[in-house]
């Protein structure tokens, strides 16, 4: 899977629309064993792997808290050397495709290339805030 496909899969594979849930396979073919997730926000930072970041948002879902989801990227910045990757991706969040726009955020993603397959190794995020604004540039 290339380097772009992988950041689309990594985007499309969390959203979801009112009674379903994400498709936690999909996350399976692109976030290497051990990935670590970090998400920053005005309340603290909350690191996760895999299966604790799953379970996080199944509470979620669950209490009725998110009953849908959609990001989708603005923007992506891209440094590559070799088989190593950094993504600096800004996107925005939406309870549905066409729904209001909720919040922006920035990606930071960090990927590895093995047997020409990119591999999400780690990914932080961090969405706007009471004082944090994404630049224009």
């Amino acid at each position: 899977m290339t380097l772009d496909a992988v950041i689309a899969e990594m985007y499309d594979s969390i959203c979801f629309e009112k009674g379903q849930r994400p498709d936690w396979q999909r996350q399976t073919r692109i976030f290497a064993p051990n990935a670590r997730l970090v998400r920053i926000t005005d309340d603290g930072i909350f690191e996760f792997d895999l299966q604790s970041y799953r379970e996080n948002i199944e509470r979620m879902i669950d209490s009725g808290e998110l009953t849908s989801f959609w990001e989708g990227e603005l923007w992506r910045e891209t440094r590559q050397f070799g088989e190593m990757a950094h993504v600096l991706s800004a996107y925005e969040t939406r309870l549905s495709r066409n729904g209001e726009v909720l919040n922006h955020g920035v990606n930071s993603i960090q990927l590895f290339e093995r047997d020409g397959q990119w591999w999400v190794s780690a990914l932080l995020w961090r969405r706007e805030g009471k004082t944090l604004r994404i630049p224009s540039e």
